[in-house]
This record gives C-alpha cells, structure tokens and sequence, in this order.
C-alpha cells in the first residue's frame, strides 16, 4: 500500500514487505527510477545495468539495517526503514541513551566496512578468477560499500559521521557546544565536496551536495542564536573554550586576532561613543565595539580590564 500525507503524489511511499520484524518502504521515486533502469537494461541487453541498481540499493538497505538491528538489540525497534533516490533512512524513535545512539550510528558504516571487504576478498579470490561476470558483481560490491563507508564517516550533518560526533560532542560538552563545533565543519566540508564536484563535471554528486548543504542551512537557521560571536571562528578548535576550573569562555586565538585587527576603528568608535553617545554609532559599528569589548573581557588577565 502506499503511505505519505497524501497531499502531492510524490509524497509516497511504496511497502514492500517486513524483514527481521522492520517494515521496509521505497519511495515512489526510487521506484520509478528503478523501473526506468530495468527498461534501459532490458532493450539494452546488458546484465550488469539489470543488476547495478540492485546491488546498490542492497548495500544501502544492509547499512540501513544495521542501524535498525543495533536499535531493536537496545529494546528501541524502529517503526521502518525507507529506501529513496539518495539513499535511506531507519526511523528511530526516541529512547536511546546518548551513549546508545553513538552505537546505533556506528553500526551503519561497520556493515558497509564489512561488506567492502567481502567484495574485496570475493574479488580476488581465485574462485572468481575464471568468471568474469561473477567477479565483476564483487568488484562493484567492494566499489560501493568502500563510497558508502567513506561518505557517510565525513563529519556532515546529517550523515552518519556527523550525527556522530555531534552525539560524541553533546556528551562532553552539551548540545549547544556540539552544534558550535560540528555545524560550521560541516558546511565548510560540503562547499568543498561541492566545488569539487562541479569541476570535474560530477553533477549527481553536486546535486546531492547541495541537497545537503540546504538541510544544514535550515541547522544554522535553527541555531543561528549560538552564533552570536560569528560562524567560521568555531572551525578553530579552541574557539570559545571554557579556562579550566571555569565555567566562562577564556581568550582564544581568534579573539587575539579580532582585537588586534580592530583595535584602530575601535578606539575612535569608543571616542565617538563618549563625545556624541552609543545611539550615534552604526548598528555595524556598535556591533563592531561590542565584539571587541568583549574579546578584551576573555583576554583580561586576572580580572583586569585594559582597553588600551
């Protein structure tokens, strides 16, 4: 039966069936898209098309399923898993411990790692050596799951590598700090993932990049209040780093940086602001000072403020 809101026919999702007690959907895309791969296979008489897709969307589903098994093996079963154009997802429901969810984050790139090795074994096996199609199926099954592995460890949100460490991090630092930390790497990584992809003409690879980088821009939309002191200084590992034996921020490089590269227009906007008031500055300006002012706080030694 089909499933969705209902409200555009695009919104479905086909049932296929239940495996180890976890429905499984496709999207009607997927489907449509599969169909039209058969069709180019059949007329042109080629196998391996026949079989591409299959095994591609397989290793999906099996890394898919990893995550589904660990879950359901923490008592936390998954309501289903649903296969799409750019890959699935395994529905899980809240009720996991922090600790618990790493797990279950970590098993989808275990099962594409395991499955990139059997194909390598399989590969070059001698068994195959004399079986060309057999041998080619196990070079593609190596070939996939060693992308799928690779891709999903990148620290982007919200593949598997992101979700990780922004998990890893919630757990030592809280979730404010893990989204400082782990949303501005992510969308520098997919830029880059980007960029690289339109040079050397790789539009699927683009698309998907962008599709992506969307989603973490609805992430910094969401969260763009735990970016009062700018986006990109967080890239540096110490930015915003509470002292020891402190719960408030020190002085970080960055800050060093911004107060020496401010500190000129600084000083007028501060003689401006006493000679004819704060309400005379820009809202730029004032926020300039402002930023200023309080990176001279972190940078204060012994609780000793300097502005000069």
């Amino acid at each position: 039966m089909f499933v969705g809101d209902g409200r555009h026919p695009l919104d479905k999702q086909f049932r296929i069936g239940v495996f180890f007690g976890i429905p499984l959907y496709f999207h009607i895309i997927l489907v449509i898209f599969m169909g039209i791969e058969v069709v180019v296979a059949l007329i042109t008489m080629s196998p391996l098309r026949l079989l591409f897709p299959v095994l591609l969307f397989g290793s999906v589903y099996l890394h898919e399923l990893g995550h589904a098994l660990s879950s359901a093996a923490f008592g936390n079963r998954p309501k289903r898993i649903v296969m799409h154009l750019f890959g699935g997802v395994a529905e899980v429901p809240p009720g996991l411990s922090r600790r618990q969810e790493l797990w279950v984050i970590a098993w989808g790139p275990l099962v594409s790692l395991v499955l990139a090795i059997l194909g390598g074994v399989l590969y070059y096996s001698p068994l195959l050596m004399f079986i060309p199609f057999a041998r080619a199926l196990a070079g593609y099954l190596f070939t996939m799951n060693l992308i799928l592995f690779l891709f999903n460890v990148l620290p982007i949100f919200p593949l598997d590598g992101g979700q990780f460490l922004r998990g890893y991090l919630t757990l030592r630092r809280g979730q404010s700090e893990a989204i400082r930390r782990s949303l501005p790497w992510s969308m520098l990584l997919l830029a880059i993932l980007g960029i690289t992809a339109l040079v050397f003409n790789m539009m699927f690879a683009f698309i998907i990049s962008l599709f992506v980088f969307l989603v973490n821009y609805n992430e910094w939309q969401r969260w763009q209040h735990l970016f009062q002191r700018g986006f990109w200084i967080y890239l540096w590992p110490f930015a915003n780093a509470p002292s020891k034996g402190s719960d408030k921020p020190s002085g970080t490089l960055s800050d060093r940086l911004f107060v020496w590269w401010h500190r000129n227009k600084a000083e007028k906007l501060m003689r401006l602001a006493d000679e004819e008031g704060i309400h005379k500055l820009k809202p730029n300006d004032r926020k300039i000072l402002e930023d200023y002012l309080d990176a001279k706080l972190r940078l204060r030694p012994n609780n000793r403020l300097d502005l000069h």
